[in-house]
């Protein structure tokens, strides 16, 4: 069996079940512990793997990566079977290099039909979430979801296929969706937000549904002039945060909340992504009016897909470039600017840094935002808000245009009650507001929801939700846990579930993070009955996940 060397860590790369069973018989035998990656897309947990190589416990761990395991089969026309190491589109940092476009799950499922000589049957999943990178097994173990109450991609889900080691012996166990819908069925512990505490995801399957497109707009404006949503009560004459997430097909709002320190200046923008179904023929319509108001030429394909950054001959990667450089000399003032006075310029490095600091919220700041955060006007590129239409998935992953390499961004998300929407965002409003503009707070929050589900460890468990994302760039000097200790315990009162492929808290308002979390789930105690059930000697149990749920060491 083939290892890669990753971060230092060494992984195995099963080809089969039968391999994944192999490994997880010897790590049962040999007291070592199954870690698996999928895109390595969770902060901090795989890092934090990578780095420990070892349980506190004292035993080993074992690393898994099941990149060879991609196979896609659809048993009928509506329901699609795909190995776990398969992921969803391209993703461009793959350490194996085995990821592509054409081998993606989104990609096959698009060009079924084509492919067949029947387009009709052409298929698709409900929902994405912002970027498509992460493996199936992955997207599935963490619970993570698109943007929108109306569809989602745990409704699409029939079963999952688990090697499991109950008894200490590995075998494959499928847990399948009751017909019955028993929300007490083990198929809603396992085949959701399993965090790979039950065992090795190795397939899954899901139901289809006919191709579609997405036709919609992105608006930027500032945040008390939202002329699409009564963000903060001031006007009622347009629907609220609540009914704006609950009407809305598909939608992402990106909300640079720094407003104070700047006298009589607008600066606060929110910039609201909003998309609805359609068929191809409506996504070419609206394509071409959109390039008809630019004054352009339609594109080839007759779609018009949506530009998160600048395109510069044809790529968002100049664009990339140039916010990783600004982002990183704001993350890491003023150590670069120290560094490259040296010691002998000490004044000078004084004069120059209380300078730009002086400045910073009341001057550059606000000229960083109009660059880059610009608001619409009638006369600017697209004449107004951006108009887009494209393919459900390559269009609703809308942020898979930004590079994790070149502006990695690390997130904090928080799953509240969708019905608690305007109060929360009145005490984000409030904190904001009370905060100065600093290196921490010059980036944006984004806001978002998810559909209701029965999953029993689903942040959305029998609720639909408001999510709030705290972002953190990747280069800022300093701890994010430290940064979003302020949020963890600012919102805590809206017993909150945090995303788990994303920053959780160990602490809220001094009580432990596994007791705050804990109490949110009603179903907590039977999933930890089931999993320490199905994994009697902890084979699946790493330290980071012993920590963030208080599982004890057996």
């Amino acid at each position: 069996m083939d290892t890669i060397i990753v971060n230092g860590a060494t992984y195995w790369l099963p080809e089969n079940n039968n391999d994944v069973i192999t490994l997880v018989n010897e790590a049962s035998n040999n007291n070592e512990i199954i870690c698996v990656r999928g895109s390595g897309h969770s902060f901090p947990l795989i890092g934090d793997l990578e780095t420990e190589q070892k349980s506190s416990t004292g035993k080993t761990y074992k690393y898994i990566m099941l990149a060879k395991m991609y196979a896609v089969v659809m048993p009928d026309h509506n329901t699609v079977r795909v190995q776990a190491g398969c992921h969803l589109g391209v993703d461009p940092f793959d350490p194996t290099g085995i990821s592509t476009v054409e081998n993606s799950l989104c990609y096959y499922l698009d060009n079924v039909g084509t492919n067949a000589g029947d387009p009709s049957l052409n298929r698709a999943l409900p929902d994405l979430g912002g970027i498509t990178h992460q493996t199936v097994g992955g997207f599935l173990s963490t619970a993570s979801s698109g943007g929108s109450t109306q569809f989602s991609f745990e409704d699409a889900i029939v079963s999952v296929d688990v090697v499991t080691c109950q008894g200490g012996h590995a075998a494959v166990t499928t847990f399948t969706k009751p017909t019955s819908g028993d929300p007490d069925d083990p198929f809603y512990a396992v085949g959701i937000a399993s965090m790979g505490l039950f065992g090795v995801i190795v397939s899954a399957t899901f139901s289809c549904i006919p191709q579609f497109y997405i036709e919609g707009s992105e608006t930027i404006e500032y945040a008390d002039k939202c002329s699409l949503i009564n963000l903060f009560g001031t006007s009622p004459e347009l629907p609220n945060m609540q009914t704006f997430l609950e009407q809305t097909q598909y939608t992402r709002l990106m909300w640079w909340p720094q407003q104070n320190n700047v006298p009589n200046t607008d600066l606060s923008r929110m910039v609201v992504w909003q998309a609805s179904r359609t068929d191809q023929a409506g996504a070419a319509d609206w394509a071409k009016h959109a390039y008809e108001l630019m004054g352009e030429k339609p594109s080839a394909d007759g779609l018009k897909p949506y530009e998160e950054v600048p395109y510069f001959l044809g790529s968002p990667i100049p664009a990339n470039i140039a916010a990783n450089l600004l982002y990183r000399a704001i993350g890491q003032w003023p150590t670069w600017l120290k560094n490259l006075f040296g010691e002998k310029n000490h004044l000078e490095y004084e004069i120059i840094k209380l300078l730009v600091e002086g400045n910073y919220p009341t001057k550059i700041f606000p000229a960083i935002m109009d660059i880059f955060v610009t608001v619409d006007t009638p006369t600017n590129k697209n004449k107004g808000p951006q108009l887009f239409s494209d393919r459900w998935y390559t269009g609703l992953p809308m942020d898979n245009q930004m590079s994790d390499q070149l502006m990695p961004v690390w997130f904090t998300e928080l799953w509240i009650d969708i019905n608690q929407s305007e109060q929360v965002m009145d005490k984000l409003k409030a904190y904001y507001d009370a905060q100065p503009i600093t290196i921490d707070l010059s980036f944006s929050c984004e806001i978002y929801a998810a559909r209701h589900n029965d999953f029993w460890l689903s942040p959305s468990y029998q609720q639909d939700v408001i999510r709030i994302d705290v972002f953190w760039f990747g280069y800022n000097q300093g701890d994010p846990a430290t940064f979003y200790q302020s949020f963890w315990d600012l919102l805590a009162e809206f017993n909150y579930r945090p995303h788990w492929g994303k920053y959780i808290p160990d602490t809220v308002n001094g009580t432990p993070g596994v007791t705050y979390i804990s109490a949110r789930y009603p179903k907590w105690n039977d999933w930890m009955t089931l999993r320490n059930t199905m994994d009697p000697k902890q084979v699946f149990v790493n330290d980071y996940w012993r920590g963030k749920l208080g599982i004890p060491v057996v």
